[in-house]
């Protein structure tokens, strides 16, 4: 006799299929209503508008409308028209000359060339006033558009005029793609940094968060074996790399969880610490409300293990995750797909009508009098000079005082040599 378990299981197939079947049917349902909705009023607009109306920019206007419907400031839209653009920026494709510039009425004023930058090969200094461009002058255009100038393929050479004193010089300077240092000192002496206070504390100033940052600052922290603390600042730390948060983390955590992705159903990943090799040196982590994702993985993750201390004013709540879909003729989409939880379940994403995001400090600090120039001194410190520009051989508290006026880095130092809970 033929076995009837075939039969059984193609029926039990079968009724998953019908089963599931009104749903599908549903969703497609309610798709189409949609659409024949959004054809509706374009085809209304289209015929009956007071001004002739482009198809283009009917349809334009309806996906910028239902991505703004979205309520998310991170979800966007990018037109075809601009996805070149848009895809460099992601990819960063792009390659320069390594200055960092402000603007001036004639041009653009480096404030200092970049570490190892084409820049400095070529001879370009802090102070040189960039006045030109392969010849084109520079005088009231804008900062942008001076920075899109010296941009081009890497490999390509551009002419620079500089204004330097009173003479012009010209300098061909060969674009490549730039290494961005993020992990930053105290201050510059003979082009180096200072990271080590007189006392043995460590201050180390993270910018934002690349994939070569955790590297960089491993580097700072194994050159100086004997020091007795780490003020960690991430004030103004907008994020960067999720791996390289995480990577951030496991110097300082043997084990534990650092950071969780949720998506609207499910925990979709869990990062965790591996490291063995946790320095066990007193910490301090500095923040403000400008620091936002990876900046405020590594303050949550180490302030809930607590590995470290955490000084200053509610983080800004930036823990969205992005995802890019490409439409081809329908543009690009960048879209928030999930969210960043610190090992407590905290969300870090801040959303209207919640009251937990970020991280809150273990002890909150006034904002300072003036932090714009704060952090304009703090830019200083970083000029690369060719000789010493500072009169004390080691940098110290005074110095901090005198020099940045920076009462929030104060406050740090007194915690982590006053405040046993610093300590691991």
């Amino acid at each position: 006799m033929r076995p009837r378990w075939p039969t059984i299981l193609m029926l039990f197939a079968s009724t998953i299929i019908v089963l599931r079947l009104p749903s599908a049917l549903t969703k497609r349902s309610q798709r189409a209503e949609l659409a024949q909705g959004l054809l509706d009023v374009a085809q209304t607009l289209e015929s009956d508008f007071v001004r002739e109306i482009s198809r283009e920019s009917l349809r334009e206007s309806a996906i910028q409308g239902m991505v703004e419907g979205t309520g998310d400031p991170y979800t966007v839209w990018i037109p075809p028209r601009d996805r070149d653009g848009f895809m460099k920026e992601v990819q960063g494709t792009f390659a320069g000359i390594g200055v960092s510039v402000v603007s001036d009425p004639l041009g653009a004023l480096i404030r200092t060339p970049l570490d190892d930058s084409p820049a400095m090969a070529a001879g370009l200094r802090a102070g040189d006033l960039i006045v030109a461009v392969q010849s084109e002058r520079l005088a009231e255009m804008t900062l942008p558009k001076i920075i899109d100038l010296v941009a081009g393929p890497e490999g390509s050479t551009v002419q620079i005029t500089v204004l330097r004193g009173e003479k012009e010089e010209n300098f061909e300077v060969i674009r490549q793609q730039i290494r961005t240092r993020t992990v930053l000192g105290l201050r510059r002496t003979d082009g180096q940094w200072e990271w080590q206070l007189n006392d043995g504390t460590l201050v180390v100033r993270i910018d934002q968060f690349l994939d070569e940052t955790p590297t960089d600052l491993l580097s700072v922290i194994e050159n100086h074996p004997e020091a007795t603390g780490l003020v960690l600042d991430l004030r103004s730390n907008p994020g960067g790399s999720l791996s390289a948060a995480v990577q951030t983390c496991d110097f300082f955590l043997q084990e534990g969880v650092v950071v969780e992705i949720r998506n609207r159903r499910e925990v979709e990943a869990v990062f965790t610490a591996s490291n063995n090799t946790a320095t066990s040196i007193p910490m301090v982590i500095l923040v403000n409300e400008g620091s936002a994702s990876a900046s405020e993985i590594v303050a949550g993750a180490l302030q809930h293990h607590k590995r470290a201390t955490v000084l200053g004013r509610r983080t800004y709540g930036k823990g969205s995750v992005q995802k890019i879909r490409d439409f081809g003729k329908g543009g690009t989409l960048k879209y928030t797909s999930a969210s960043y939880h610190l090992p407590n379940g905290r969300s870090v994403q801040r959303v209207d009508g919640e009251d937990l995001w970020g991280v809150d400090p273990n002890m909150i600090l006034k904002e300072p009098e003036d932090w714009l120039a704060i952090i304009e001194r703090w830019a200083d410190v970083g000029i690369i000079t060719d000789g010493p520009e500072w009169p004390e051989v080691t940098p110290n508290q005074d110095w901090i005082r005198d020099e940045l006026a920076d009462a929030e880095l104060l406050q740090a130092l007194d915690e982590i040599r006053g405040n046993p809970e610093s300590k691991p």
